[in-house]
């Protein structure tokens, strides 16, 4: 990984995707781009003084960490265009954003932004939603319906996680679907990603609920998972684990961080 965007608002929420940004980019040696959209106004000075007032703040972070590359981008228009233009001109590896999920819809990059970066932008979206005093990613898991073409999305983030050694937990849900795979063959599948996950511990779980969301969300509690790791890439929903729903209703209801895998494929 060698480039980070985050979206900032300069709200609570997304300080904390700021902080994690910053811990991420020492450890993978990063560079950092710290980008915020002003909001519309018709009266100039208005707009005159909202974009020295960000200028401040982002060079202020800037500032706090001066061993890390950081570059600063301030511009105006719609969110998600901007960040689906400014990912693919800057070949950037993940953005990271703040979120407190859809019980706050106040703060201006939350609630349905994030959701249609998650949607719209091709580039792995990590959300945060609680501050992270160390980010240490030890224990993971990857939740998957593991067609052959979720492999790429799979090596994302053995990517990404890989810098924490972390133990891999290999996640299915079987639910009462007509298109769900029999149980051996998603095992089966599964026994293949595990392979893919060398040399890094990994271990499989296929669970029965009624609900995919719901069964992700116990297991990470049950078992203590620190970060959730799901492909988004668009193709035929018979062929997905996830509808586009139910990845934002995950991200929306996971109290830990939930990174979605999207990306451009050749």
């Amino acid at each position: 990984m060698n480039s980070i965007l985050v979206p900032t608002d300069f709200s609570t929420c997304a300080g904390y995707a700021v902080h994690a940004a910053m811990q991420l980019a020492k450890k993978t040696k990063s560079a950092v781009h710290l980008y915020h959209t002003l909001s519309p106004t018709k009266d100039d000075s208005d707009q005159q003084q909202a974009y020295e007032h960000a200028e401040t703040n982002l060079h202020a972070v800037k500032t706090q960490h001066p061993d890390i590359d950081i570059f600063i981008k301030i511009e105006k228009g719609p969110l998600v265009d901007n960040l689906g233009k400014y990912t693919a001109h800057h070949t950037i590896d993940m953005i990271i954003m703040g979120s407190q999920g859809a019980s706050n819809r106040s703060l201006f990059y939350l609630g349905s932004n994030t959701q249609k970066v998650i949607r719209e932008v091709h580039c792995p979206v990590l959300v945060i939603k609680k501050p992270l005093s160390k980010v240490d990613f030890s224990k993971v898991a990857f939740a998957s319906s593991f067609n052959w073409d979720d492999r790429p999305a799979f090596e994302k983030f053995k990517d990404f996680v890989k810098h924490f050694i972390p133990e891999i937990h290999l996640l299915a849900i079987q639910t009462t679907s007509l298109f769900d795979a029999p149980a051996i063959v998603t095992l089966e599948a599964m026994e293949e990603f595990k392979k893919l996950a060398q040399p890094l511990a990994c271990h499989i779980h296929l669970k029965r609920e009624g609900n995919v969301d719901t069964g992700i969300l116990d297991f990470v509690h049950a078992n203590d998972i620190q970060l959730i790791g799901i492909s988004n890439v668009h193709r035929h929903p018979v062929k997905r684990i996830f509808s586009g729903s139910n990845v934002e209703a995950l991200v929306n209801h996971a109290e830990v961080p939930v990174l979605s895998i999207d990306y451009l494929r050749s």
